[in-house]
């Protein structure tokens, strides 16, 4: 019995400081549509806060996330999927429509509250009618805890969400998966990387045979490829997750060298 009463104040103990180290980290989120070009080609899509993709959660292992999310849509619910988060003891949070929660009707307020409780690279998207193929995705980033350290050392790290982009609606797309004969949506248009894509340009055509056109951009565009800066002799860390619907992706990265002068 002594025993039992030993290893229980030592439990308590180490609860007590686990949560002396951890925070709650709190976000008020809209949910509504809105018009952007990801793609160079101007459609409505779906933001947050009037952002798309949507922010990124930065956490820390141990962490609560707690987010008061309100539906500005008009006409449909919304949920919320945090996916890879365990949910543990908080089921209810895991934003499934009519299995964990009810959908968020427009104009309703719904609040998040989970435990982050395991380092790594996730993300969240919606997860009611083909919200996720509208837009609405982001990333949810949990660092290693206070007082922990990564395996490994890197001097910086990125950040790349991939998707796939269609030109046709949300709502005629899933009329058309739906429907009886059955109706293909066809490849994505364009494939996206944190919300930034090209359609129907490339920007190697002037280097090579194809007959697809050269990109050209200021470099203030909304579509315009994201620049991930870099310094020699560095090690960088690329955080990489894959909200796509369809498309199955494979990711390289080409490799040159170049000669920087510095005036």
């Amino acid at each position: 019995m002594f025993r039992l009463v030993v290893v229980w104040c030592i439990l308590l103990c180490t609860q007590i400081v686990i949560s002396f180290g951890s925070k709650t980290r709190h976000f008020k989120w809209e949910v509504e549509y809105m018009f952007g070009a990801p793609d160079c080609m101007e459609h409505v899509v779906m933001g947050i806060n009037g952002q798309f993709p949507g922010p990124t959660i930065r956490a820390k292992a141990g962490d609560t996330i707690a987010i008061q999310l309100t539906n500005k849509l008009h006409t449909e619910g919304v949920v919320i999927h945090w996916h890879g988060i365990r949910q543990l003891g908080t089921p209810w949070a895991d934003g499934t429509a009519s299995i964990s929660q009810c959908a968020i009707n427009p104009g309703e307020t719904f609040l998040y509250r989970f435990k982050v409780d395991k380092a790594g690279t996730y993300f969240y998207h919606g997860h009611f009618g083909m919200q996720r193929s509208a837009g609405l995705y982001g990333s949810l980033i949990v660092e290693v805890g206070d007082g922990e350290k990564e395996p490994f050392h890197y001097d910086g790290e990125f950040n790349l969400l991939l998707s796939d982009w269609w030109h046709q609606s949300v709502h005629d797309q899933e009329v058309g998966l739906s429907s009886k004969p059955f109706r293909w949506i066809g490849e994505p248009q364009t494939l996206l990387i944190n919300g930034r894509g090209q359609y129907n340009c490339s920007m190697a055509a002037h280097f090579s045979n194809s007959s697809i056109k050269q990109c050209q951009f200021r470099g203030n565009e909304q579509c315009a490829p994201q620049i991930l800066r870099v310094l020699p002799n560095k090690t960088y860390r690329l955080r990489i997750a894959s909200t796509t619907a369809l498309a199955s992706l494979n990711l390289a990265i080409g490799v040159t060298y170049s000669i920087i002068c510095f005036f």
